[in-house]
């Protein structure tokens, strides 16, 4: 520790002097009062450097002193929550002893090193090793190995990180490979291989590939992936089937070790509606299980494609992109033209979408009338060449006033608070990313019941500005896109995601809502047709009253039904001007819904069904790859263990020089008038001097 001043040292000199001076006149020049030589220098010697230090203040010194912290090695512990490890021959030893043995582990490490537990399947879930014992139920539906290493880079990024204890089969499903991004840490990845490496004994269905919509009177192709293992001469029944019959059956001779066919078949999409169909194998001695012998597939066969029509002022790249976005699903045809050819019938269209229509030499006008009239909703989307004026008496939910004829580029921002319909994690992610729009300079303004999906956000300013809005005229459907260059949108989602999922469910969650028939009644639920069993069951729910105004003070409960007459009750939460309920995750099977609230005297209901569908992904391939958890930690610059010498990892741990506790330094800077201690000493001086002066009689 040291004092500095950014001031002369000398003047140091100058505070003496004038404290040993003012001592001195106080003391010596003054003889009024007899205190004798020896306190009288005491008093002088108190009163002169209490003066000194004090006239030292004006110097503003610092205490300049050296700070140490030290930083514990973090050690984590990834653990494999999947059910795939519950699948073979040591499921009880999982079950019992695997959690002990490495709530052991973690433990023996606790003193020297800062602990960290996960577990991991389809979601990476932090533990507090230090108040919870390990408890894993193997209840993951998916593995996914590389999220765990995404998310402690992330977490962990400027931490002290000494090594990662990898505990897995090495078997995953989704994400990436889990090998190159081991090669991205900067700390070893000692894996201990879980399951078994060798080929099992097992019959499954590897896979099965379908449309997921078709359309009535079609045949729809399937094909069933059959996968056999050490099954050599053995025959099993390949059935598949509806909820009524069977549709169609093949023997399969198993020829080799490892037997590998693709079953080709047709099945007639006889009705409309969501079927389930149930593809078996008969099961074969010697199996490891049979949980995989059996799969389920679902269809939804529809009637007709609804017809979507794109008008536009000129040619566009816009158009062609919307297009093939729209296209991707089985759902819509789309037909486009230009404004001025256009002569089609408009009641054949569940949609229509105006690219900068109205436009300065097309009104269009005597299109959306005819429109409106009946019934079609309609998407604006605004460019240079729209006729402000002319879209401004539209009553589309958005008005744009201009003073000059200047435009911005605003980049998409999400609202949070839209509740019209919602869209995955991974698109709102990409939204940042997207280019700007080219949207018009002016003063925005939305009526009554326009909800914003998304915001203009120009110059890296979050503004208040729409740019796409939805709301409802006339009992119709309206939206805007208050900008052009969605092709660009389209371009950016690929050249970072290698795809255009993004954009299109932007584009079809977009046209899926305007294009919905119109619900007039006052009570609205929105609820799902089929979920996966590892995903939450959840419904959405509007209320108006006579005014069609959206009101949040009833009370709507829901009732789910399960096949074996099982009862689920809920009451929804309100959101902003909405209602939302999630029933959580619900075992795979059949369910019948009922929402039902009462107000202004009278009480409403919906019901409907929906079909929560079972996922067998982790019991497809029961083989353990520990030749890949190997490669993990040879690149890392880990270890390899198996779940026999599980302990030999604390040890490992343990000799691992480059695994140490880090001292850092840093250095304090403090103004010295702000030192309690210093100003402590000033007081009890003065207080010293003040108690010999009333000693010797002086005041």
């Amino acid at each position: 520790m040291s004092i500095l001043t950014e001031y002369p040292v000398w003047l140091i000199i100058l505070c003496i002097l004038l404290g040993a001076g003012y001592a001195f006149l106080l003391y010596y020049k003054n003889r009024n009062i007899d205190y004798g030589k020896r306190p009288r220098n005491v008093m002088f010697a108190l009163r002169g450097l209490v003066i000194t230090l004090i006239a030292m203040l004006l110097l503003a010194p610092m205490i300049k002193s050296t700070r140490k912290t030290t930083e514990k090695p973090v050690v984590i512990f990834a653990i494999d929550n999947s059910e795939s490890l519950l699948l073979t021959k040591d499921s009880a030893y999982y079950k019992n002893d695997f959690g002990k043995e490495v709530n052991k582990l973690v433990h023996s490490l606790g003193n020297k090193y800062e602990t960290e537990v996960y577990y991991f399947g389809e979601k990476n879930t932090p533990i507090n090793s230090s108040e919870e014992d390990i408890a894993l139920d193997f209840k993951d539906k998916n593995t996914n190995i590389s999220a765990i290493f995404d998310e402690i880079s992330g977490v962990y990024a400027f931490q002290n990180v000494g090594a990662l204890v990898l505990l897995t089969d090495g078997i995953y499903n989704q994400g990436s490979n889990p090998y190159y991004k081991a090669q991205q840490v900067k700390f070893p990845v000692h894996t201990v291989g879980l399951g078994n490496p060798e080929m099992q004994t097992d019959l499954s269905i590897a896979g099965i590939n379908h449309n997921s919509k078709t359309f009535k009177g079609n045949l729809f192709p399937v094909e069933v992936k059959v996968a056999a293992t050490q099954l050599a001469g053995k025959r099993t029944v390949l059935t598949v089937a509806d909820k009524e019959k069977t549709l169609f059956t093949k023997e399969i001779y198993i020829s080799g070790k490892q037997h590998f066919e693709t079953v080709k078949l047709f099945i007639e999409a006889k009705a409309t509606g969501i079927y389930k169909y149930t593809v078996s194998l008969s099961e074969v001695d010697g199996e490891i299980t049979t949980q995989n012998n059996h799969a389920t597939f679902f269809v939804e066969i529809v009637d007709t494609r609804e017809k979507i029509g794109i008008l536009y002022h000129a040619p566009h790249p816009d158009i062609s992109a919307i297009s093939q976005a729209i296209e991707t699903s089985e759902k819509y045809q789309v037909e486009t033209f230009a404004a001025a050819d256009f002569q089609g019938d408009i009641n054949k269209y569940s949609l229509l979408i105006l690219h900068q229509l109205p436009s300065r030499t097309q009104s269009a006008s005597a299109l959306i009338e005819k429109a409106r009239k009946v019934g079609t909703p309609i998407l604006f989307i605004l460019g240079q060449e729209s006729n402000l004026s002319a879209f401004n008496t539209l009553d589309a939910g958005l008005k744009v006033n201009q003073s000059k004829n200047l435009f911005n580029d605003a980049v998409p921002s999400y609202n949070s608070n839209f509740s019209s319909f919602t869209f995955s994690d991974e698109t709102k992610q990409m939204l940042p990313k997207f280019p700007p729009l080219h949207t018009f300079f002016g003063n925005y303004q939305t009526s009554g019941g326009t909800n914003i999906f998304m915001y203009q956000k120009i110059s890296n300013v979050e503004t208040q500005y729409p740019l796409i809005t939805f709301g409802e005229s006339h009992g119709v459907r309206t939206g805007v896109i208050a900008g052009s260059g969605l092709w660009q949108w389209r371009i950016y989602n690929y050249l970072y995601e290698q795809n255009h999922d993004a954009f299109n469910e932007i584009i079809n969650k977009t046209v899926l809502y305007l294009s919905v028939k119109s619900d007039r009644s006052q009570f609205r639920v929105q609820a799902p047709t089929l979920v996966n069993e590892n995903e939450a069951v959840e419904f959405n729910a509007e209320v108006y009253n006579d005014s069609y105004e959206l009101i949040t003070e009833p009370e709507v409960t829901m009732t789910v039904t399960s096949e074996d007459s099982k009862k689920y009750t809920a009451i929804f939460s309100k959101q902003n001007n909405g209602y939302h309920l999630n029933m959580g995750r619900l075992p795979a099977g059949d369910y019948h819904w009922t929402a039902s609230t009462e107000f202004g005297g009278k009480k409403h209901s919906k019901s409907g069904l929906f079909t929560v569908r079972e996922v067998m992904v982790e019991a497809v391939n029961l083989t353990a790859d520990h030749q890949l958890l190997q490669n993990i930690a040879q690149t890392s610059g880990g270890q390899f263990f198996t779940k026999d010498n599980l302990q030999e990892v604390e040890q490992a741990i343990k000799n691992d020089r480059n695994i140490t506790t880090i001292a850092t330094y840093e250095k304090d800077f403090n103004l010295l008038m702000n030192s309690w201690i210093y100003f402590t000493i000033l007081i009890l001086l003065m207080a010293a001097e003040w108690f010999m002066r009333k000693w010797g009689g002086g005041y």
